[in-house]
């Protein structure tokens, strides 16, 4: 028979098994789509090689407090990479500077003046301060929106770690111009630059299993994927119309301001009648992830905090229930362990 206990820990079971064998059909489905060259239905953007380009996009880089030397060196090798490109004229840098060490503020601004006087881009590689960190990144990103937003037709979200290459970034500026109903474009960023073995076995992992995941992310999702907050494109003016995001009701750390705003602003966008799409297969993208055991689990516990307060925003009214799944989604990647925990107790 079925005692109390049993039945509790079956109905745990059953929301565990379904999380572990959504991952795995969809990998699965990921390996299938690889194994026959691709989708038909999933945006292709070697299919628009040499398309001119119609719209105007900012590349934007938020920092907070990073190191410089990092930082400008990554934007010293995207900008080398997207000014070889014919198409680069229809491109701007902004550099969205946070940061609250004065120190490392005066660092930024000189490192950025040297860089943009060695490539002659007076005008078009950018530094702008904050006085204040209100809003955080998403924050930092809506003041670019209302300052210069209506100066360009998309931007190209960076993370301080983030690279590009000026091909995937045109890539993506043409799949852009060839699907007006396209709200947001994520690219599939691959862990790099780390040498310490905890960080190569992330990058390993990453690069062998990313790509068959994100094909059937993109299989399933199709137009209802999701955002993930760096090296994708944004369409402005629906972004700055229906991605403002909302204060949530009650004290830190449910409530107050959202910190994970990628998944709610494809939300948004989703709910505007925008599709977000995922695209598995521009490479050129790049991102890097902690070294060591303690950096992952501090940024985990950023990650955890946002996430579990998607709570407050499933009964919103007007999502998608795409949308609805993507944030239960992220609330699952942290509650699902201490479910576990209660399985083995019970």
């Amino acid at each position: 028979g079925l005692t109390g206990l049993k039945r509790a820990g079956l109905v745990l079971f059953y929301i565990l098994f379904v999380w572990i064998t959504g991952a795995f059909w969809t990998a699965l489905a990921g390996f299938i789509v690889r194994l026959r060259g691709g989708d038909r239905l999933a945006l292709k953007p070697q299919e628009l090689a040499g398309r001119a380009l119609a719209g105007r996009t900012a590349v934007v880089m938020p920092i907070y407090n990073e190191e410089t030397g990092r930082v400008m060196a990554g934007l010293d090798v995207i900008w080398s990479s997207l000014v070889r490109l014919p198409e680069q004229a229809a491109f701007d840098l902004f550099v969205l500077s946070d940061t609250r060490k004065l120190d490392i503020a005066a660092a930024e601004e000189s490192a950025w003046r040297e860089l943009s006087a060695r490539h002659h881009a007076r005008g078009r590689l950018l530094y702008r301060r904050r006085p204040e960190n209100l809003g955080r990144k998403a924050g930092n990103i809506a003041d670019f929106v209302r300052a210069w937003g209506g100066a360009y037709d998309y931007a190209i979200v960076l993370d301080a770690d983030s690279i590009m290459s000026g091909e995937a970034m045109v890539n993506l500026a043409r799949l852009m111009d060839a699907n007006p109903q396209a709200g947001i474009i994520q690219a599939l960023p691959l862990p790099v630059g780390r040498e310490t073995l905890f960080a190569r076995l992330i990058q390993f992992a990453a690069r062998l299993s990313s790509p068959m995941l994100a094909s059937g992310l993109a299989w399933w999702q199709l137009g209802e994927g999701n955002y993930w907050g760096h090296n994708a494109i944004l369409r402005l003016k629906p972004f700055a119309a229906f991605c403002d995001l909302p204060r949530l009701p009650g004290a830190p750390p449910l409530g107050g301001e959202i910190l994970s705003h990628d998944f709610v602003e494809a939300a948004f966008m989703r709910r505007a009648g925008l599709q977000v799409w995922l695209v598995p297969d521009d490479s050129g993208s790049w991102e890097e992830v902690p070294s060591n055991i303690i950096d992952y689990a501090a940024r985990d516990r950023r990650w955890a905090q946002g996430n579990l307060q998607h709570l407050g925003l499933l009964p919103m009214r007007g999502l998608h229930w795409l949308s609805r799944v993507h944030l239960l989604t992220g609330v699952l990647s942290y509650a699902t362990s201490p479910l576990w925990l209660i399985v083995l107790v019970l």
